[in-house]
């Protein structure tokens, strides 16, 4: 059965994972923009605006651990660098007005998912453009040292930094999430969208 795909797209992810990666891509820019435009929040409410950012960088490594047609190496690499993730937003959420402690936890996750993210492009032989994804990795890394290094001293301007980093992040997501490969179309459900893509 033919698959209905646009040019460019990658079955290197399994399944409705375009999904999983969109709305990923989505939600991490409205989040910086959140950030970046809302100054003066309460403690509390920064707090959880970190921990919510580290929390969809967990997402995102668990949408490449469970959905990504990769090494089982690199699965688990993926997986294990998400529970710190998640455990790095749990401690966003505990930090209090201690900025410098905010900062390190957000950078350090973004420093690592940027290392495994580049680790994965180098080993990986399933990933298209994978001189891009080494790239991609590279910059995640330099947002994350940037964000740890940065002389920072309020909540308000480190939430601006980590607002621009997440709103770059959330491009590339969606950028990624618009070349993966849609599942195979029947014909009676191709419909417009299946009529505007070219056949494989």
């Amino acid at each position: 059965m033919p698959t209905f795909r646009v040019a460019g797209r990658t079955d290197v992810y399994i399944g409705e994972a375009w999904q999983a990666a969109l709305a990923i891509g989505c939600t991490s820019v409205v989040l910086g923009v959140v950030m970046m435009v809302w100054p003066g929040n309460s403690i509390w409410m920064s707090e959880l605006l970190f921990g919510i950012a580290m929390l969809l960088t967990a997402a995102w490594q668990m949408v490449l651990a469970f959905r990504g047609r990769i090494r089982t190496g690199l699965k688990i690499l993926e997986f294990g660098t998400a529970l710190v993730a998640v455990l790095l937003a749990m401690w966003c959420m505990r930090s209090g007005d201690w900025v410098s402690l905010v900062a390190l936890w957000v950078g350090l996750g973004w420093v690592i998912r940027g290392i495994v993210q580049a680790t994965v492009a180098v080993w990986s032989d399933q990933l298209p453009g994978t001189g891009r994804q080494e790239i991609a990795g590279l910059l995640t890394l330099l947002a994350g040292l940037a964000v740890i290094i940065w002389p920072i001293d309020t909540l308000d301007a480190l939430a601006v930094l980590a607002g621009v980093c997440l709103i770059l992040l959330g491009i590339s997501e969606i950028r990624i999430a618009t070349r993966i490969a849609r599942p195979e179309s029947t014909p009676e459900h191709v419909g417009v969208q299946g009529l505007l893509r070219s056949h494989s």
